[in-house]
């Protein structure tokens, strides 16, 4: 046990004035961290909390208590978890506990004053050492309470939310009113939604995920703050509320450095337009998926939906493009040069000076590349163009047709 017994008297001395002290100390903590800081209806629950410290320091130094076994007060714990609960910051709790130690120790420090004699600074260094010990014995524990508290409420919260979310997303027969309460969300309004995923893990992914997040709602300029709902360590589906969907070029250069990639859904309004948004959203994803490092880093799913809808039957998709493309359809960076190089030539017209200045080649580039694809790789290009374009986007989008190459 540490050495205190020389306090005991102090302790006791103080017993007549522990009514004061916390009369005082209320008075001092409501004009230093006024109400509006904490909650006015936590008036009396802050005051209970004063009186039991009070009571357990004097209490403590009265019995020669070892502080590094006291234990919070239930009052006092149960007021920093009501704090926790309330988003109150823990500085303004041990703010308090800074301001009651103050108080504490002058009235100690004045009893030792009052009697002369030589063992007066043995005595107030002794007392600081005790009020050190008490007081970061208290903050540890409380601070340990306060988060603890603060952890679970917000995993409760959190998984509150994520229940309100899925019923608006699953269910006919949901209280829209309670869901806009509970989210505090409106939804009679436009929506777009986007899935973000990083593409690095553990703390770099939340901070990457944090960082877009704030990108994306600059760049959108919503009504509103947006909606945020988890879906993994490494990735988040939020819905923003809109007046005008922004450009996916404005958009890439806000998250541009950042290792993320981003899919957008389609502008929706009201409920239906929420669900929607994050239906199309989760599609453009999937295909972000599937073209793997061939993707932009910003998707929308309006830009490539032809192609989002057709994951159901990979095996036709496969058909279709063999039959197509032929051989042209095969894995390997010279084929994927060619088809890259056939799709700007298909979208320019035929021109091969204007692919050339779209690709920064030579026009000989072009012709050469544009004979392999006809003579070696037998792709007819002047005849159903539609079709021959639709199955490059394929190879593009749905890598998964491409086999290997020979």
């Amino acid at each position: 046990m540490a050495g205190y017994g020389s306090l005991v008297w102090v302790g006791q001395a103080l017993g007549p004035q522990v009514g004061a002290i916390t009369d005082e100390l209320i008075r001092v903590t409501e004009q230093m961290i006024p109400l509006t800081d904490v909650a006015a209806d936590l008036v009396d629950m802050r005051a209970a909390s004063i009186a039991e410290n009070v009571a357990a320091v004097q209490y403590v130094l009265a019995n020669n208590i070892d502080p590094a076994t006291v234990a919070p007060p239930a009052g006092a714990a149960a007021y920093a978890q009501r704090l926790a609960r309330r988003g109150v910051p823990l500085t303004i709790l041990l703010r308090a506990y800074g301001l009651g130690q103050y108080r504490i120790l002058d009235a100690a420090i004045s009893l030792i004053l009052a009697i002369p004699g030589p063992e007066q600074p043995v005595r107030i260094a002794e007392l600081l050492r005790f009020a050190g010990a008490y007081l970061d014995r208290l903050n540890s524990s409380m601070g340990r309470i306060y988060e603890a508290e603060r952890d679970r409420w917000l995993s409760s919260r959190q998984a509150a939310r994520q229940q309100w979310i899925a019923r608006l997303l699953d269910t006919d027969d949901v209280d829209l009113a309670a869901a806009q309460k509970a989210l505090d969300y409106r939804l009679d309004r436009t929506h777009v939604a986007a899935e973000i995923w990083a593409t690095v893990t553990g703390a770099d992914a939340v901070r990457a995920l944090e960082q877009a997040r704030q990108a994306l709602s600059a760049a959108m300029r919503t009504g509103g703050t947006e909606l945020v709902a988890a879906s993994g360590d490494r990735a988040m589906c939020l819905w923003f509320p809109v007046d005008k969907a922004c450009a996916v070029e404005e958009l890439n250069e806000h998250v541009a450095g950042l290792p993320v990639r981003v899919a957008l859904g389609s502008a929706g309004e009201g409920l239906a337009g929420f669900r929607g948004s994050a239906r199309s959203a989760a599609r453009a994803k999937a295909l972000a998926v599937s073209a793997g490092d061939r993707a932009p880093v910003v998707i929308d799913y309006d830009r490539v939906a032809p192609f989002a809808l057709l994951s159901a039957e990979p095996g036709e998709l496969a058909d279709l493009v063999h039959r197509v493309l032929g051989p042209l359809a095969r894995d390997g960076a010279k084929l994927e040069l060619l088809r890259d190089t056939l799709e700007v030539f298909l979208a320019e017209g035929g021109s091969y000076s204007r692919t050339a200045r779209v690709l920064d080649v030579h026009r000989n580039t072009v012709q050469y590349r544009i004979q392999q694809i006809t003579g070696r790789y037998g792709t007819a290009v002047d005849t159903d163009t539609f079709e021959l374009r639709f199955a490059l986007g394929i190879c593009r989008w749905h890598r998964q047709v491409l086999t290997s190459a020979m």
